[in-house]
């Protein structure tokens, strides 16, 4: 009888031995490179149930992967910190056990300073936590948390023991409190939209533009002339450059001029006066004015968090801006002082003072460069213009 208990104790013995050491050899089997591609794998397979929230096998699997760590020696290699990562969020997510996945976060950080969340799994929950381990500074360095990193061969926590596991109910998340924010600590991904930094803008624009006038021509006051506002255009374009500064991100101030170039025109002899010599040269032949040049102030917001920008805002100056308008009654004009007689196109000036709201578009093209498109409006007075600008340029924030 004792024989037979010595037999089934050393047999108990043995096989206790076997299963501690098939594991190890099988490890101990293992190059660095398969070691790490196996706890990748079982990485991968975590982050599926975790998206399944399938919660038991993901902690399972991220424990498994904690231990392969430690025994094939990779305490110092990222893909433990990442395996870490994973961990506290399923803590955190699946258990609602915070204190955990701080730890958890904290020991990864130790590994990994620089290391970020898991994209996939970002959560403001998360993103919280993980703030809040970095700025404990990846402390708890003998915590012995993580399921596999014990020498005792285990985590009571994970596995369901002191701090709510699979026997207890989930220790109750504590509520949210702002934390402060340490520099670089809310840094995006690296292919995330991060914006154009600069403080000084230039730009020029071109285009042209189309409004209301009153008032009386330039060429003939006395045949041309228009008691209610009509509609004419700006023709033919006109250029302005821009230059400025953001006093805040999304807040440009700047000063921009208006050369204005009107084309289209005609003109004819003045009427005569006696004893007073022609007013338009040798020729005797008048034209109306075709250029006119405005200055303005501008305040422009910039709309939008990502690369395309819609902008509002405003400008006032001073100067004029002209609208050429025929007037098919008169036919005494002519396209030049030999030309041949036609309906005059004259041209009236709206100003000097100018206000208006403008709104428009910019489009980020890499760090500096802007596609800009606007619609500048400005009110004349006390000769009256009602006058909308259409254009597009290009611009640099630098």
């Amino acid at each position: 009888m004792a024989a037979r208990i010595v037999r089934a104790v050393l047999l108990v013995s043995l096989a206790s031995l076997l299963t501690l050491a098939i594991p190890a050899t099988a490890t101990a089997g293992m190059s660095e490179a398969q070691a790490v591609e196996k706890v990748t794998q079982l990485n991968r397979k975590a982050l599926d149930a975790y998206a399944k929230q399938d919660w038991e096998t993901a902690r399972a699997l991220l424990k498994e992967a904690l231990e392969l760590c430690a025994s094939a020696g990779l305490d110092k290699h990222v893909i433990r910190a990442r395996t870490h990562i994973h961990f506290g969020a399923v803590a955190i997510t699946g258990f609602h056990q915070r204190e955990v996945g701080l730890k958890q976060f904290r020991k990864a950080l130790e590994v990994q300073p620089d290391i970020k969340l898991t994209k996939t799994i970002v959560t403001p929950e998360l993103q919280d936590a993980f703030e809040e381990a970095v700025l404990a500074g990846g402390g708890g360095g003998g915590d012995k948390t993580a399921g596999g990193d014990d020498k005792s061969g285990g985590d009571k926590t994970a596995e369901g023991g002191e701090e709510g596991g699979e026997g207890e109910e989930p220790t109750p998340k504590p509520p949210k409190r702002p934390l402060p924010k340490r520099p670089g600590a809310d840094e995006e991904e690296k292919d995330e939209y991060k914006g154009q930094k600069g403080v000084f803008f230039i730009a020029v624009t071109g285009g042209s533009g189309v409004g209301l006038i009153k008032g009386a021509g330039e060429l003939d006051p006395v045949a041309h002339k228009l008691d209610a506002p009509g509609f004419a255009l700006a023709q033919t374009a006109q250029v302005s450059p821009e230059v400025g500064f953001f006093i805040s991100p999304d807040l440009l101030i700047s000063a921009q001029i208006r050369i204005q170039y009107v084309g289209g025109l005609n003109g004819k002899p003045p009427r005569p006066v006696a004893g007073v010599a022609s007013p338009c040269g040798a020729d005797n032949f008048c034209t109306p004015g075709n250029g006119a040049v405005a200055g303005f102030a501008k305040l422009t917001m910039l709309l939008g968090d990502g690369p395309m920008h819609f902008t509002i805002g405003g400008q006032i100056g001073g100067g004029n801006i002209r609208h050429a308008l025929e007037f098919p009654e008169d036919k005494t004009c002519l396209s030049g002082p030999t030309g041949t007689s036609q309906s005059c196109v004259d041209t009236l000036a709206g100003g000097p003072f100018l206000i208006g709201p403008t709104a428009g578009l910019f489009y980020e093209l890499g760090s500096s460069a802007d596609f800009v498109l606007a619609v500048n409006t400005a009110l004349g007075v006390p000769h009256f213009t009602f006058n909308f600008d259409f254009a597009a340029g290009i611009g640099f924030r630098i």
